[in-house]
């Protein structure tokens, strides 16, 4: 009986961890090169490059505004932005990116949208970027 009784605990709280970062993940929108090519030219909207510094000198989006997520003052540097605005995030391939509207999330900020597939994606489909 106890044995149940622990198999059942066990399975709701691995059950509820694999919910709480299925939620956290989907509530991350990805979006595609058009909705983020339409959506970067509004006035609301800010492009944020969240790649090194190095990374974004080899080549960045136009417009676009490096915060480094690796960096140490990532947190720091997004307490300074406007919640209210839009952010279009973008990195080499996703999972920075990922991480770090996650993060953006969880400081209170509502509009915020990841590029699907990064840079990586933008220069395969044959999109400029600035070096």
């Amino acid at each position: 009986m106890k044995i149940r009784i622990l198999f059942l605990l066990a399975f709701l709280v691995t059950s509820s961890l694999a919910f709480s970062q299925t939620v956290e993940k989907d509530s991350i929108q990805v979006i595609s090169i058009a909705q983020f090519e339409k959506m970067s030219t509004k006035k609301k909207s800010m492009v944020v490059d969240v790649r090194t510094p190095e990374e974004a000198a080899e080549g960045h989006l136009a417009g676009s505004v490096n915060i480094n997520f690796l960096g140490e003052n990532f947190g720091t540097e997004i307490q300074s932005l406007d919640k209210k605005k839009t952010y279009l995030l973008y990195c080499k391939s996703g999972n920075r990116t990922r991480k770090a509207a996650g993060q953006m999330l969880k400081a209170g900020f509502k509009h915020v949208y990841m590029l699907e597939g990064g840079i990586t994606n933008w220069q395969n489909s044959g999109k400029p970027v600035e070096k």
